[in-house]
């Protein structure tokens, strides 16, 4: 017996309309859209949101719109494990970006650093280099049947920019001889940070170590020593 005998045609006709509703809608691609001009974050409150608590909108001064962070280059420490530096525009660091959509890093890397494989499953990322040049690239989804597992990357030169798609894997590295920098324009104001030697190697508590060495073919050992490199790096970036 079919289907729309056994639910009956209104029942049916509901089904179809509630399909053709979710088919239909826009998919939210970026963050939900402010429901007023500014929500300046009140990083002093404990609440929980899908962003941070407004502060009172009459206390706003022109002074929250401006952030300065991103002019110099940040001085990078030898023992930094990638030869590279952060300096990072969120809504955490910048109060006013919040329930807004957009945030901003930029990025300074020595010859040789390397910004390591990561992702941002909260948004797009668009980086314009200002200084050197670097090789920048992603990898598409493994289930992409265009183009699985394929690497899109290049070197890109100051004044040139680089996109990156929302949530893919992604890098930079400095292959020239003079540091190299960035500012990177993102479509959240909290766009989340997931980097791979972090992820899975400086977890707290730790992946199981078996499961990793059967994921990367190598003994428990080569896994330990890793594991003991990365657990002090568990804040970079943040």
């Amino acid at each position: 017996m079919g289907l729309v005998r056994i639910m009956g045609p209104a029942c049916c006709h509901l089904v179809l309309l509630t399909i053709f509703i979710l088919v239909a809608s826009p998919v939210q691609a970026a963050d939900p859209d402010p429901l007023q001009d500014f929500c300046i974050a009140d990083l002093s409150q404990k609440s929980f949101f899908n962003g941070y608590p407004c502060k009172d909108p009459t206390t706003a001064v022109v002074e929250d719109f401006i952030f300065k962070g991103l002019k110099d280059a940040s001085i990078i420490s030898d023992e930094s494990p990638w030869g590279a530096a952060a300096t990072l525009a969120f809504a955490r660091h910048w109060p006013a970006l919040n329930t807004l959509g957009v945030s901003l890093v930029r990025l300074d890397l020595i010859p040789g650093g390397v910004i390591a494989p990561h992702t941002h499953n909260l948004a797009t990322e668009l980086v314009f280099v200002t200084a050197g040049e670097l090789y920048i690239g992603f990898v598409a989804n493994s289930d992409d049947v265009s183009a699985p597992n394929k690497l899109f990357a290049g070197m890109v030169k100051a004044g040139e920019a680089f996109v990156i798609p929302r949530g893919l894997v992604h890098f930079q590295m400095n292959k020239g001889t003079i540091n190299a920098s960035t500012i990177n324009f993102l479509n959240s104001h909290n766009l989340g940070i997931s980097f791979l030697p972090l992820t899975l190697f400086g977890a707290q508590p730790a992946v199981d170590p078996a499961l990793l060495a059967r994921s990367f073919a190598v003994d428990q050992t080569a896994l330990s020593d890793l594991a003991v490199f990365w657990s002090p790096f568990s804040n970079v970036f943040v």
